[in-house]
């Protein structure tokens, strides 16, 4: 019989697939979701002590440490415990709760790294009596059930029979029917239904959750307000929403179709919304836009509040036809959403890239609901009662066009304020290190009582803008039009280098071109003659400023200089010439005029030579294959001779 084989040691590693076991095979791809570090750690804290029938501990926890009996406590010699103790007081704790609450509601300052504040402190700790209270916060699981359970006496609003007939004859004098939303109606299959499909717009659940979509996606949401009408078109509903269910979120408004209201209007109503959300007025156009340099700007700036997100992303939210989607297209310079003047355009939200880490959304129209009727709805903001449905359906699309000159008055104007008083200023401007490149300014009406009464708080946009530059393609009335320039505040268009180049290459006047018949030609002539010659000079440091940061060659440096020292002298033998040609008063026709352009336009044997000289490179050594094409390798280099013509065609 053979000698049996020894089986030897077992292997130490565990073929189970557990996920428990540090040593299993790996995945699909190689490797395991855990690594063995983290599965040990957490088998370390699943195990348990080792006792023995006595209850004597035999192997403690590996993560728990004991001290033996007798072992003398040692403290930590440290300096901090002869040191002052870290105390604050009442007085500091107030006063931090008073700045963090002007800071909070100051629409125009964001708080950063909110985790790290203690913000607790701005919530008052005392609760009302009518508040809500969790029930697990005044009778526990433990003290109402199982053998801890206490019996309490019940809590009866009333203690005797007559107190509880008190009680129930209030309650049935304060009932209200249209109040209880515990009252059952019967479901007769029967709802009114409105006459026009118009009216539905923007009332259905399905975009309702087109708007939640588009606000918990969004890190910023810009309300798109119409200017004739701006707190008609706006949402409370969402605001409160934001404001309640989610703080961290900016709102900002955005007044659109600011070109069918009169300036003095704009500035007054970005003025008032400004002290509760961030505001700047918009005119949506491809071709002529308004605030779209400043709309970016700020974008750009919430985009640098959230460095740790990749990209950040802007949800347009509105009433039906108030022009989120014409905004959208401003931005892009192109069309890229759909937009029509009848309401419910927009089905679903769209996605729209605008830069590298701004991206915009699109939101149907919302309605909110109301108690109007569809005759309240068609005659809102019209200012007429018509008393057919065709004048009332007319009126409704010319609104819905721009065609109606109507607006409402930003509120502290006096009906009858004329045209030519004047407004008076009241400036009220932070410091500029608590707030840089921002100013907080108000604006308003000379002589009004209200305004004098209250001291308001924002009364100026702190988004500075032209307002001048709005083209109103709408006609007013004189006694609705009103004087827009204010002294001492300069309002530039924050937006675009190029727009800023603009704005200091024009005048900050309006040049009016037209003359009075009484004024002499002569004294109009020269007037624009030297408007002319003061914007020559604003044009030449744009482009000096502009070519300033441009580093050319020598070479080419050499031609420029060369070619303008050619055209400085053709100009002075012109104006030789021409000196000579007004001694002998000789009248030239346009032909002859041309003509003789074109003679001092052309040089002479001298400034030939010199252009030739100019030409011809100043180095000692030049190399062959630079100024020849051998074997057809410099067919793609031009020579550019000092008139700035090309020589090789």
């Amino acid at each position: 019989m053979g000698k049996p084989r020894s089986q030897g040691r077992r292997a130490s590693l565990n073929p189970s697939r557990a996920s428990t076991n540090p040593d299993r095979p790996g995945g699909a791809g190689g490797h395991n979701m855990r690594d063995r570090a983290t599965i040990r750690r957490l088998n370390m804290y699943r195990q348990r002590e080792r006792r023995n029938n006595r209850g004597k501990l035999v192997r403690p926890l590996e993560f728990q440490s004991t001290v033996a009996p007798g072992t003398i406590a040692r403290v930590e010699p440290n300096i901090k415990w002869f040191g002052n103790t870290r105390v604050i007081k009442q007085s500091c704790l107030q006063r931090f709760q008073e700045e963090m609450k002007m800071v909070m509601k100051d629409p125009y300052r964001v708080v950063m790294k909110q985790s790290k504040l203690p913000l607790s402190l701005l919530h008052d700790r005392i609760k009302p009596h009518n508040s809500k209270v969790h029930i697990l916060d005044t009778e526990t699981f433990g003290t109402t059930f199982g053998p801890k359970s206490q019996r309490k006496r019940p809590n009866l609003l009333a203690s005797d029979m007559q107190s509880l007939v008190e009680n129930a004859v209030a309650e049935a004098s304060n009932y209200s029917q249209d109040e209880d939303r515990d009252l059952v109606t019967e479901e007769t299959g029967v709802r009114v239904e409105m006459q026009e499909e118009i009216y539905k717009k923007g009332q259905s659940k399905r975009i309702w959750g087109e708007l939640y979509k588009v606000i918990d996606s969004s890190d910023v949401i810009v309300q798109v307000l119409d200017a004739r009408d701006p707190m008609g078109t706006r949402s409370p509903h969402v605001e409160a929403y934001l404001k309640k269910e989610k703080p961290w979120k900016h709102l900002i408004f955005v007044l659109n179709k600011c070109d069918l209201v009169p300036t003095w209007v704009t500035r007054r109503w970005v003025a008032v919304l400004s002290q509760e959300y961030p505001t700047l007025a918009f005119h949506a156009s491809l071709t002529n836009s308004f605030g779209k340099g400043a709309f970016i700007q700020l974008l750009r700036q919430f985009g640098k509040l959230h460095v740790d997100k990749k990209q950040i992303s802007v949800g347009f939210i509105g009433y039906p036809n108030v022009g989120k989607s014409s905004v959208i297209n401003t931005l892009r310079s192109k069309k890229v959403c759909s937009v029509a003047p009848i309401a419910g355009e927009t089905k679903v939200w769209q996605y729209i890239t605008l830069m590298r880490r701004i991206f915009l959304i699109d939101c149907p129209g919302v309605v909110y609901p109301s108690g109007d009727s569809e005759t309240d709805i068609v005659l809102k903001g019209v200012g007429g009662e018509p008393d057919l449905h065709t004048v009332s359906r007319m009126v409704l699309n010319d609104w819905q066009r721009g065609r109606i000159p109507f607006f409402v008055k930003p509120p502290n104007v006096e009906q009858d304020s004329q045209p030519t008083e004047a407004a008076s200023d009241v400036t009220i401007g932070l410091s500029h290190s608590e707030n840089p490149g921002m100013k907080e300014q108000c604006e308003g009406q000379a002589g009004s009582n209200e305004c004098s009464n209250v001291t308001p708080k924002w009364l100026l946009p702190q988004v500075p803008q032209n307002y001048e530059k709005i083209t109103v393609t709408s006609q007013f009335l004189e006694e609705d039009l009103a004087p827009v320039n204010i002294s001492g505040i300069s309002e530039t268009d924050s937006g675009t280098e190029e727009e800023e180049e603009e704005e200091q290459s024009s005048p900050h006047g309006r040049p009016t071109c037209e003359a009075s018949p009484r004024e002499d030609p002569k004294v109009v002539l020269r007037s624009l003659d030297e408007k002319i010659a003061k914007y020559k000079r604003f044009l030449e440091k744009a482009k000096a400023r502009r070519f300033s940061a441009i580093r050319i060659p020598k070479g080419l440096n050499e031609k420029i200089l060369a070619k303008s020292e050619l055209d400085s002298m053709a100009v002075e033998t012109q104006k030789t010439r021409g000196k000579s040609g007004e001694r002998k008063k000789r009248k030239v026709s346009e032909g002859e005029e041309q003509q003789s352009s074109s003679v001092c336009k052309k040089p002479n044997s001298k400034e030939k030579r010199r252009a030739e000289r100019q030409q011809h490179s100043k180095k000692v050594g030049v190399r062959y294959y630079d100024t020849h094409n051998v074997k057809n390798r410099n067919r793609k280099k031009r020579k550019i001779d000092t008139e700035g013509v090309n020589i090789n065609k």
